[in-house]
């Protein structure tokens, strides 16, 4: 069957719209079909790269310590920062291996320089050792006896009634002056001991020698006089001191 114009210009009008609606639907579908891919990136920093950037913005600042004499210096990183809470264990761990307090002398008084070396960097301050503070004790002089003929002890602890530690009395002063210019004259002179900025006197009285007067044993035979227990000892038996016979 032959087609007019007419009819030919429809037919050309619904399959253009068909054609339309089938595309639009085909587009559709793929859309809603699609799968969304998401990717996810991450960074691996080692924990060697963070110590290298914390050391960067790490600032380390070192203290001026104060230690009493004769006390022992902190080998404890720690207690020579400023800010050690914001430094890592591995970074205090190099500088404890840098620091240096050999310079520091614990048993003389003064201010010492101590350094910490950390990545060809060497950083200081100071350390002050202070005098030891004394303590606050009482002590008691003694009166001291001595004949003419005696020697002056020169050892402060035969001065002293209490038993004090090694320390104290290395920082005692004992004064003597008096009783040496007059160690041959007899009398009563004072002696004194400086603690403190305190004085302590004591009395140190100097006498004639006394003599011993020995009285000679008249001790039986076959015994022998003893004469420092003022007795006879008896080659046989024991000696009776009324009698003056060995028995």
């Amino acid at each position: 069957m032959r087609l007019n114009s007419r009819e030919l210009k429809t037919l050309a009008i619904v399959i253009a719209v068909w054609g339309f609606f089938l595309i639009s639907s085909g587009t559709v579908m793929s859309q809603s079909k699609k799968v969304e891919i998401k990717k996810t990136y991450s960074i691996a920093v080692s924990a060697k790269q963070i110590s290298k950037i914390q050391a960067r913005k790490t600032e380390i600042s070192l203290k001026d310590l104060q230690i009493e004499e004769g006390s022992p210096i902190s080998t404890n990183i720690k207690d020579y920062l400023d800010n050690p809470e914001s430094i890592s264990d591995s970074m205090l761990n190099l500088l404890s291996q840098g620091l240096d307090t050999s310079n520091v002398n614990v048993n003389k008084p003064g201010t010492y320089t101590y350094t910490i070396t950390y990545k060809k960097k060497t950083y200081q301050a100071k350390i002050i050792v202070k005098e030891k503070a004394l303590q606050n004790i009482k002590i008691t002089l003694k009166e001291k006896n001595m004949p003419t003929t005696g020697t002056i002890s020169r050892n402060i602890k035969d001065y002293i009634y209490e038993d004090l530690e090694e320390s104290v009395y290395n920082e005692m002063i004992l004064d003597l002056k008096d009783v040496i210019e007059h160690q041959n004259v007899p009398g009563k002179y004072k002696y004194s001991i400086i603690y403190k900025d305190k004085t302590y006197y004591g009395d140190f009285i100097i006498h004639e020698p006394v003599e011993t007067v020995v009285t000679a044993l008249m001790c039986p035979e076959n015994s022998t006089a003893d004469v420092n227990n003022n007795t006879c000892i008896c080659d046989k038996g024991i000696y009776d001191m009324d009698k003056n016979i060995c028995d």
